[in-house]
């Protein structure tokens, strides 16, 4: 087991990967400046329509099945209609709920911007285990 003790303290690598040895981690970690929204610079609340732009604090639903390697954030929420909890987990998909900031990602070759997850607190978290099948 690899530990990096500055940045990502709960990592660990495992050798069971096609491509040799690859990183665990948490999903906070993960998700860190991940992108999310169609635009460039705001997004909008799935409960209320609002729009939100950069440092706007907000909350988030990233989901990941098991056989993908991909996280998705299909659901991004203002402060007053962020739910509490996962209602209904999905069995064999990671589900989280965290809240955090707005920020933006700048992407070199398309000389792009983008909204990205910052300041991440994890608000819940349904493992693919939990839930039941679609």
């Amino acid at each position: 087991m690899t530990a990096d003790n500055h940045r990502h303290s709960f990592a660990k690598t495992s050798s069971t990967y096609e491509n040799g040895r690859s990183v665990i981690s948490t999903p906070k970690q993960v998700l860190q400046g991940h992108p999310v929204g169609s635009r460039s610079n705001t997004t909008l609340c799935i409960g209320c329509g609002m729009v939100l732009h950069e440092t706007n604090i907000m909350f988030a639903y990233p989901c990941r099945c098991a056989d993908s390697v991909e996280w998705d954030v299909p659901r991004v929420y203002c402060y007053d209609c962020a739910p509490d909890k996962i209602s209904s987990p999905t069995l064999g998909t990671t589900e989280v709920l965290v809240g955090g900031r707005l920020g933006t990602i700048a992407f070199p070759t398309p000389r792009n911007q983008q909204l990205c997850l910052t300041e991440l607190a994890t608000r819940a978290l349904s493992p693919p285990v939990e839930g039941s099948a679609l």
